[in-house]
Parts: C-alpha cells; sequence; structure tokens
C-alpha cells in the first residue's frame, strides 16, 4: 500500500448525526483520502493522488467482522453508510459489502458516493443492491466540475453525467442527489438552470443543497448564506431542499469509552462540539469538558470555521487551512 494510503484506526465510525440520514453508523472501505477526485470543499483535506483503480483495497472479512462488532455492541443506526474517507465504489468488493451487511443486519444500506465512476458497468451492478445512493453532482458544466471536484484526468464532466443517468436506468432504488453549492462558482440561477437539464435524466428521488459548513480542504471554498441556499433550491424545483441541521436526544457515556469514541468520530472529519454530543450521544457538558482536557494534551486541535469551533485530529487533516 502506498504511503499516503493509511488505514484508519478503525473501519467502523459512529453513529454520527448525519443531516441527511439521520444516525449514520460509518463504514470505511478504501484507505483514507483514496479519491478519484480533489474537491476544493472536503472536509477531510486534499487528495494527494487521485486514481480511478479498483481493487479490494481493504480485506472485505476485516470489514464486515468490525460491523458486526459494533452491531453486537448495541449500535442502532438509522443507517449503515458505506462511505467515509474516500471513494468507496473504488473498492471491487463493495458490491459482495453491501450485500453481506444485509445479511448480518436489518439496517437499510446507504451508500455515499461522488457519482464519478457510475459509467462503470460493474459499479453500476455493485450498486444494485444498496437501499438509498446519494450521488454527488456539483458543477453545471466543464469549467465548474473541475474548479470545484478536481477530478483525476479519465473523469470528464460528460462522462460523469452521463453516468449518474445511466445508473438511473439501472437502479430501481432511490437516489438522493446532493449539490455542494460554493460561493462564487456555482451559486447563481443559471448554474441550477443548467443543471436542471441534467436533473431531468438522473431522475433522484431527492435533490439536497448543501454548502461549506466544516472547515473545507481550500479557504476559498466559501459558504453560502441560508437564505441563497433556499433561492437556488426553488430554481430546481419541489424535490430540492436545502439540509436542515441535525438533532438528537442526548444520554449519559462512559468515561473510560468517551475519550476514544470521540477521537475515532474526528479520525473522519471535524466536529464542533455538539455535532460531538449529538453523534455519540453524550451529554454535552461532559463533551465539553473533554475536548478542554483533550486540547490540552495535543490529542485535537482547533479551527474556527463560519464562528463555530471545530476540533480534529492533527496529522489526519493536515491540509486544514
Amino acid at each position: 500500500m502506498p504511503r499516503d494510503q493509511k488505514l484508519p484506526d478503525s473501519l467502523v465510525y459512529g453513529p454520527v448525526p448525519s443531516r441527511r440520514l439521520g444516525l449514520s453508523l460509518g463504514v470505511d472501505i478504501v484507505p483514507y483520502k483514496t479519491c478519484t477526485y480533489d474537491c476544493i470543499y472536503c472536509q477531510i483535506g486534499r487528495t494527494p493522488r487521485t486514481t480511478v483503480t479498483r481493487r479490494p483495497y481493504i480485506e472485505k472479512d476485516r470489514i464486515l467482522a468490525e460491523l458486526q462488532t459494533r452491531l453486537d455492541a448495541g449500535a442502532r443506526p438509522d443507517y449503515i453508510t458505506v462511505g467515509g474517507s474516500g471513494e468507496p465504489t473504488l473498492n471491487s468488493e463493495i458490491g459482495a459489502i453491501i450485500r453481506e451487511i444485509q445479511q448480518i443486519s436489518t439496517f437499510p444500506v446507504a451508500v455515499l458516493t461522488n457519482g464519478s465512476l457510475l459509467w462503470d458497468a460493474a459499479v453500476q451492478k455493485d450498486l444494485q443492491a444498496a437501499d438509498v445512493v446519494l450521488p454527488s453532482f456539483d458543477g453545471h458544466d466543464a469549467e465548474s466540475f473541475q474548479r470545484i471536484n478536481r477530478p483525476h484526468a479519465d473523469i470528464s464532466f460528460e462522462k460523469m453525467a452521463a453516468g449518474l443517468a445511466g445508473f438511473r436506468k439501472q437502479y430501481a432504488g432511490r437516489i438522493w442527489l446532493e449539490i455542494f453549492i460554493v460561493s462564487g462558482i456555482n451559486d447563481t440561477k443559471e448554474a441550477m438552470e443548467a443543471l436542471r437539464s441534467h436533473l431531468e435524466s438522473i431522475n433522484p428521488d431527492r435533490i439536497h443543497l448543501n454548502t461549506a459548513v466544516r472547515p473545507p480542504a481550500e479557504k476559498y471554498a466559501a459558504q453560502v448564506p441560508a437564505d441563497r441556499l433556499q433561492a437556488l433550491a426553488e430554481v430546481l424545483g419541489p424535490k430540492a431542499e436545502v439540509i436542515a441541521e441535525f438533532a438528537h436526544t442526548h444520554t449519559p457515556a462512559h468515561e473510560k469509552d468517551m475519550e476514544a469514541e470521540i477521537l475515532d468520530m474526528l479520525l473522519r472529519r471535524p466536529c464542533t462540539a455538539v455535532d460531538i454530543a449529538d453523534g455519540l450521544a453524550m451529554d454535552p457538558k461532559a463533551v465539553a469538558d473533554k475536548m478542554v482536557q483533550l486540547t490540552a494534551a495535543n490529542l485535537v486541535e482547533i479551527r474556527k470555521s463560519g464562528g463555530q469551533i471545530y476540533y480534529f485530529r492533527p496529522g489526519h487533516q493536515a491540509d486544514r487551512p
């Protein structure tokens, strides 16, 4: 495995709060930042080297064993989400992984993908068993696609768009499409109107508009205000909605497990103290106190974005602004 393809300490994380999936139990099936894109808004940093090579990056049996352990320990998510720290469709065993997850669990399986490989017939076949597929479609033309997603050289805008439309013809499940809005690039009515022609052929069940809430890979990937997002959603029609913030009821956490669970959650993405409390069902005050301790011990670092404080693991998100 190349030096820049490191495995996380745990392949299963959460449940974490998802504004799209409620409580999501995440499953990593590729090494950290193994991806087809180098998106400017990515919350886990830059992609050192993009790739389109599909192979079994992580052993299927290890993934399923870790998931079984987490389920046996009492995890009760709304969805088991195949995604995490890279592009999951790069794992050539994703189809078998989805099917075997469904054999050991009754929770629905979601696949969080950037949609870049959906033109591949093998990928289309692999995703047939998923309950819901959540692809991205950010750029409205070739120029904005390159500026926002910075794809591997083998992936053109036309190829990506045709792949999403082709997948819709093959897949009978739910498609929840995400459009990530970046200020100054795709935040106009004209951009949304250009996207609409592609959305007609993709026919997603839902369209989710998102923007930079956590610190992005590039400082210039600026957040778009909520009222602007709502106006853009209205251009796209009744299926489009601005993703709402998630809220959850807190329950006490065991002190001996608290630190490990928090550090594991921060391995994937920066979070506020509220995110942590929501996702791990912990008392907010206990989380706030623990974050003071972890920061003092240099186990986590702080970045400010949008007037909020985000915590992250040093070394795992080294490309943060």
